[in-house]
């Protein structure tokens, strides 16, 4: 506020009224302009620092009585003393906040480790960045201009992450430079306030380390703001140095995809007149080791993916070692085990392959020399197996692929001039094609082309192969180099990926079919149940597989990929229900794809459970199909949620739907229902299980075989399947004969003479029940004596067997040595006798009866018509 003098002395004359009206005025509205000032400055102090406004209701309650003149206010935001009872829990905050601060700022250790980041990658970007400057002065393929984008793309985004770090840390530490310069005031002044009071010894010591450590840690978050505002502008320039690489390189590339049809170079045959112009290095060698920087780059960022593909080779190693001990020795019986067993033998080629493959998955990523050492290292395994798969006469143009692709990944290490490259690229790739126009020479390869089939296309793909060769290097020749590159590079690679992609199929499929027939594999449930399916299915599924592989890397070799890709979305993104509408048909078709994929996976998962996993747990029957189907059930209706998530389906939309469908449960489906309930009945109170025998009465009678959620099955004695509704099982009277266990009595009724010895029956009737190795000892065989027939006496045996036995085959056996027995023992089996009693006879008939054998036999045949035609 504006202090006012007490009075003022005007002049006397005339204009004196005047003035002193004007002069009160003035101070009037000073004296105004000083009371609103001054609130609001009281008012800001007691928003921001509630100790400032305890201090000014304080000064309030003094300026009650009266004074002599106004107290001049104090400066707005000056620091004030701590009040002595506050200091304690004013200190435990300030240990909390400098303890905070402290773990968020970074040590020297981090700091020193960034800024030697930084070092070593200026060596590594002067290296880089002067091979791109020699690879954006010749005329670089595409390949190339990948692998360079690659590499600055990723310091490009380990810049991005190391500038944000850099910039927290710098955050960080001035906000705590801030807030300890907030409080440093207030504890300075306390100090120096009660420095002088006695008795505030603790007090005191408290209030200067409190300062001290203000001040230290002050101190150290200015040293370390200054350090790392340093490595910010390393790292800023670094990183923008990366960014205009990056800008650089993709202009190239799609000048590199401008130029393919053009002619961009002179033709060969003017070597002299070519070596002079501008950006024709006349460097023979060039620096390589910026090629070890991108390997190191690259191995670094995947460091987890080497150590995986290592496990896996090691695990591929040791069962790969394991099969060639096994099969070592055995005597195959067909071809295929021969081949296999053969190929096992070579054990670490066979282990080297797959970890391989998986590798090629990074090759859009990885540098081109490690790319050339791994084609190199591949063929390791495709010429140690591939050649005893194949016909004899393509062998040779096996090995000298080997030469061609040894050759070229020599090349991707050596950094020669693009002078030197295009001429050596011409002269290696020209005698190339000639050579194997001569190894493909119809008289040598028509003897395979008449086998047809594969054969053929083999052949033929072979022969285009090298003729793309070709047309590079005649492009080459007449200085159409990018078109040169591009062919040659289309026509090396696809090659390598469909041998690399053939050898692994045919290895794959002829070790599964091979393992299908061993013995061994018949522990397998899914071997027992779908053997034939297995080895009819899985090799057509690998070969497919691999021509999608193969179709994929073309593709990106054609650098047709991504737009094929961007096609594919723009369709899978139309929607089908309007602009507004979030159902499109990507959508819809990964609806379908999960449901399809998801229903595989469940009913694979509950195979696995049932007859695999829990069989083996000696498990109460029944309880294997009540666990495997329930978790069948509910991973379907997990994958049936996810799917609709996923096509963008609101359920909520669907209430109309709902009623409907809760209309048709109570008419047309309420038998549907029906037997879905008592399928759930059947499930979890299992009063018939799978496998169990059943009567259903009607002649329906066999063991159980599927228990579904709406319908069961019953295989019947005779073969036939029949299909039950559930609900028949529930309301309808079922005889389950292995409920409870699972064994059975049989009876076989017996008749003998009268006057056999009936305890030597009842002894020969039990002996071969007794003998037999499929009745059961208890309950014991037991023959008992049922009562007097009409022309026998009546014996029935009783004996026991498991339902898993084949009853009627047991039945029948018994019956037989019974038979035997009772021969052998001399005790006729009787059969049902009647005697008649003739009335009247006539004299031909009783003269033909009184006869001899044969004049009876031939009166009886004359005899014979008249009884019919009296009938």
């Amino acid at each position: 506020m504006l202090g006012l003098p007490s009075s003022i002395h005007l002049p006397d004359d005339g204009l004196c009224g005047i003035g002193r009206r004007h002069l009160s005025s003035f101070a009037s509205r000073w004296l105004l302009l000083s009371l609103v000032l001054g609130t609001a400055l009281s008012a800001a102090g007691q928003s921001v620092n509630p100790l400032g406004s305890l201090l000014k209701q304080n000064q309030g309650q003094s300026n009650q009585k009266p004074a002599p003149a106004p107290a001049t206010p104090s400066a707005p935001g000056a620091p004030t003393a701590i009040p002595l009872p506050d200091v304690a829990t004013r200190a435990e905050e300030l240990s909390r906040l400098l303890r905070e601060v402290s773990s968020q700022l970074p040590t020297r250790d981090e700091l020193d480790a960034i800024k030697a980041t930084l070092d070593e990658r200026d060596d590594s970007l002067h290296a880089k960045h002067e091979e791109v400057q020699a690879l954006l002065t010749g005329t670089p393929s595409a390949l190339e201009v990948r692998e360079q984008e690659t590499y600055w793309g990723v310091f490009s985004n380990e810049g991005a992450a190391m500038r944000r770090q850099l910039l927290d840390w710098a955050n960080v530490a001035q906000s705590a430079m801030q807030q300890l310069q907030d409080l440093q005031p207030r504890w300075t002044l306390t100090l120096e306030e009660n420095q002088h009071t006695p008795d505030l010894g603790p007090t005191l010591d408290v209030i200067r380390d409190a300062v001290k450590s203000i001040q230290t840690t002050k101190a150290q978050a200015q040293d370390l703001l200054r350090v790392i505002v340093n490595l910010q502008v390393r790292a800023a320039n670094q990183h923008q140095l990366a960014l205009d690489t990056v800008t650089r390189l993709a202009q190239a590339r799609k000048e590199v995809a401008g130029r393919i049809f053009r002619r961009d170079s002179l033709p060969l045959w003017q070597i002299f007149r070519r070596r002079e112009q501008v950006g024709e290095s006349r460097d023979f060698f060039g620096d390589t080791g910026a090629r070890v920087i991108s390997i190191e780059l690259f191995t670094r960022n995947n460091e987890g993916i080497f150590l995986a593909l290592g496990a896996i080779f090691a695990l591929w190693l040791f069962a790969a070692f394991r099969l060639s001990r096994a099969t070592r020795g055995v005597q195959p019986t067909d071809e295929i085990q021969a081949q296999a067993i053969e190929i096992l033998q070579h054990w670490f080629a066979f282990a080297l392959l797959w970890p391989l493959m998986l590798a090629f998955l990074l090759a859009p990523l990885a540098p081109l020399p490690l790319i050339g050492a791994a084609i190199v290292l591949s063929f390791f395994s495709i010429i140690t197996l591939l050649p005893r798969l194949i016909d004899p006469g393509i062998r040779r143009s096996l090995y000298c692929l080997v030469v061609v692709y040894a050759f070229n990944a020599t090349l991707s290490w050596v950094t020669l001039s693009p002078a030197t490259k295009r001429e050596l690229l011409f002269v290696v790739f020209t005698a190339a094609v000639v050579a194997f126009s001569w190894l493909l020479r119809p008289q040598r390869v028509a003897e395979i082309e008449q086998r047809g089939g594969r054969h053929r296309f083999v052949v033929l793909a072979s022969r285009v192969a090298v003729g793309v060769l070709a047309l590079g290097q005649i492009c080459n020749l007449f200085g159409y180099y990018g078109l040169a590159q591009y062919l040659t590079v289309l026509s090396l690679y696809s090659t390598f990926f469909a041998l690399a992609i053939f050898t692994a199929t045919r290895v794959f499929n002829l070790v599964l079919v091979a393992a299908l027939s061993v013995p061994a594999a018949e522990r397998l449930a899914l071997v027992r149940l779908h053997r034939a399916d297995i080895a009819r299915w899985a090799p057509r599924i690998m070969q497919w597989i691999g021509v999608l592989l193969w179709l994929g890397a073309f593709l990106g070799l054609m650098g047709a990929r991504s737009t094929i890709n961007d096609f594919i979305a723009d369709v899978l993104r139309f929607s089908l229900a309007g602009p507004a509408s979030s159902v499109t048909l990507g959508g819809i078709l990964g609806l379908f794809a999960i449901l399809l994929a998801g229903y595989a996976i469940a009913s694979a998962i509950r195979f696995i459970l049932r007859e695999e996993l829990l069989k083996r747990l000696h498990l109460r029957r029944g309880v294997p199909e009540l666990i495997s189907t329930t978790l069948h059930y509910l991973l379907l209706l997990m994958v049936f949620l996810f799917a609709v998530n996923t096509g963008g389906i609101a359920l909520n939309k669907f209430t109309v739907l709902t009623g409907a469908l809760g209309v048709g449960v109570g008419f047309g489906l309420q038998n549907i229902i029906n037997n879905f309930v008592s399928g759930l009945i059947l499930q979890f109170e299992r009063p018939i299980r799978i496998g169990d025998v059943v009567d259903l009465g009607a002649g329906v009678s066999g063991p159980v075989t599927r228990i579904g959620i709406r319908s069961s099955t019953v295989q019947t004695w005779q073969g036939a399947e029949v299909i039950v509704p559930n609900s028949s099982f529930i309301s309808g009277n079922v005889t389950n004969w292995t409920l409870s266990e699972s064994k059975r009595r049989l009876e076989l009724p017996v008749g003998v003479a009268y006057g056999s010895d009936t305890k030597l029956v009842k002894e020969l009737l039990e002996r071969p029940a007794i003998q037999h190795a499929d009745v059961l000892t208890s309950p014991a065989p037991e023959a008992f004596f049922m009562g007097f027939g009409q022309s026998s006496l009546d014996f029935e045996l009783r004996f026991w067997v498991m339902q898993e036995s084949n009853t009627a085959k047991v039945k029948s056996e018994v019956a037989l040595e019974v038979m035997r027995l009772l021969a052998e023992a001399g005790i006729e089996i009787p059969f049902p006798q009647h005697d008649l009693r003739l009335r009247s006879v006539d004299a031909e008939a009783a003269a033909a009866l009184a006869g001899d054998g044969t004049e009876r036999e031939e009166r009886s045949e004359d005899l014979r018509p008249r009884i019919r035609s009296a009938k």
